[in-house]
């Protein structure tokens, strides 16, 4: 068995937070971490490896955009998945332009989201 890849969750909504971890831990492939605020996503990205981050926008002490920025700047090259209810153009192109690899659009259908997770390879 190969060793699973560590998923770092940050969005402050506890139970989207959960039943991501449950699915995505499911199949065995992922070890999950769980942050609600961008600090604490900051904090798990400095202590902990992280193969994959899923990284809301709105945070309750800030801007995902810019926790996106600043892991990105402290070095994290692992994808950064943006989570976010705001879906205009405008809102995709700065959740790139701030590190993202890519912008999923709240809400989505969880059993979609991990199978597209889990057939990527990063």
């Amino acid at each position: 068995m190969t060793k699973p890849k560590t998923l770092l969750i940050v969005d402050d909504d506890p139970d989207l937070r959960e039943v991501l971890a449950d699915q995505l831990q499911l199949q065995q492939e992922f070890e999950v971490i769980q942050a609600k605020s961008g600090a604490e996503g900051l904090e798990a990205v400095k202590r902990d490896h992280v193969d994959l981050v899923l990284l809301d926008v709105g945070l309750p002490d800030g801007d995902g955009r810019q926790v996106c920025q600043q892991m990105r700047s402290g070095g994290l090259k692992a994808p950064i998945i943006m989570l976010t209810g705001a879906d205009s153009e405008t809102d995709t192109i700065q959740g790139l332009d701030a590190g993202a690899s890519d912008y999923v659009i709240k809400p989505f259908q969880i059993g979609r989201a991990t199978s597209e997770l889990q057939s990527h390879s990063f």
